[in-house]
């Protein structure tokens, strides 16, 4: 069982808590972001008022450049949001509870990005295979393959690429 433990804070004792901090880090692993992340995430999202850099890393066991980074990006996605503490100089973070503007801010700003960077990548591979089938570094019925299954790829991109205004719509 993980347990989380700090010098500052006491450790994360409620299986809720615990349970929300792993469901927002494997969220984020699917989206290919640090796993940190989405523990900053899971962690502000029950606490019951904001917390410092400190108590983040205190919690969650992870580095300050960790905690860093991965509220920088949960703040430029409008996830949380740095607020001010009165008598305290410290950086204090918090939630925005609003999940729809957790779905808006990754969907344009990691989403969106990695379906452009896939359509890029699906181009390449294509002059890449023509490139080497003209080189003679594939026979006829590999190029003819590979060129079936990027193609394939690519019938599936659109598809998606299709769906976006009605995400966007929805979202």
């Amino acid at each position: 069982m993980l347990t989380m433990v700090s010098k500052t804070r006491p450790a994360i004792r409620a299986k809720v808590r615990l349970e929300m901090v792993e469901a927002g880090a494997r969220l984020c692993r699917q989206l290919g972001l640090p796993r940190s992340t989405g523990q900053i995430y899971g962690l502000l999202f029950l606490a019951g008022g904001p917390m410092s850099l400190d108590d983040i890393v205190g919690m969650l066991g992870i580095s300050k450049a960790s905690a860093s980074t991965g509220t920088r990006q949960l703040t430029s996605w409008g996830a949380i949001r740095q607020v001010w503490v009165p008598g305290n100089r410290r950086d204090y973070f918090e939630v925005v509870a609003d999940l729809g503007d957790l779905i808006r801010g990754s969907y344009e700003n990691v989403i969106k990005p990695r379906l452009e960077a896939t359509q890029r990548r699906l181009d390449g591979l294509l002059r890449a295979l023509d490139h080497d089938a003209a080189e003679g570094l594939l026979d006829k019925d590999e190029a003819m393959v590979c060129a079936e299954r990027i193609k394939y790829l690519a019938r599936l991109h659109r598809k998606l690429q299709s769906a976006l205004p009605l995400f966007e719509k929805l979202i």
